[in-house]
């Protein structure tokens, strides 16, 4: 691949990548989006007090996690615009750049998948049906047109 066509790539992903952290952000913290969708399942689910508590604590520890995170996801936008600011990209320091990145999404979704289990071992059979349905409805309002 030419230089230029490198150049054009990064610039399309770094651009994408900036419009989709700020159209997510909503104006609000990690740490309230987790307490908007725990009061979203504390209230649809009917959720008794044991199982509030342990998706109170599973909301501290992904909170915890993404407080843990923030400082590299920094530092690495940082490097994504000091890489925009030189006349020539280094491609190396890119690529390590995103594996980096890419580590830390692996882990985040790792623990995101086992706390999403543990909370899912909690649940009666009428509460999965009716977080499976939350789901489905939520996927369907945010799926894209094809």
């Amino acid at each position: 691949m030419k230089k230029t066509s490198k150049m054009i790539l990064f610039s399309i992903v770094a651009m994408a990548g900036l419009v989709f952290a700020s159209n997510c952000r909503g104006h609000h913290s990690f740490e309230k989006r987790m307490e908007w969708v725990a009061d979203k399942l504390t209230s649809k689910l009917d959720l008794d007090e044991a199982q509030i508590a342990k998706l109170n604590s599973i909301k501290s520890e992904l909170v915890a996690k993404h407080k843990e995170l923030k400082p590299k996801r920094d530092a690495w936008m940082t490097e994504v615009i000091s890489q925009i600011r030189k006349d020539s990209v280094d491609v190396k320091s890119l690529d390590k750049l995103s594996s980096e990145q890419d580590s830390r999404h692996v882990e985040m979704r790792k623990l995101f998948q086992a706390k999403m289990i543990e909370f899912h071992a909690v649940l009666k059979p009428e509460q999965r049906e009716k977080l499976a349905d939350l789901v489905e409805k939520f996927s369907k309002k945010f799926k894209p047109e094809d």
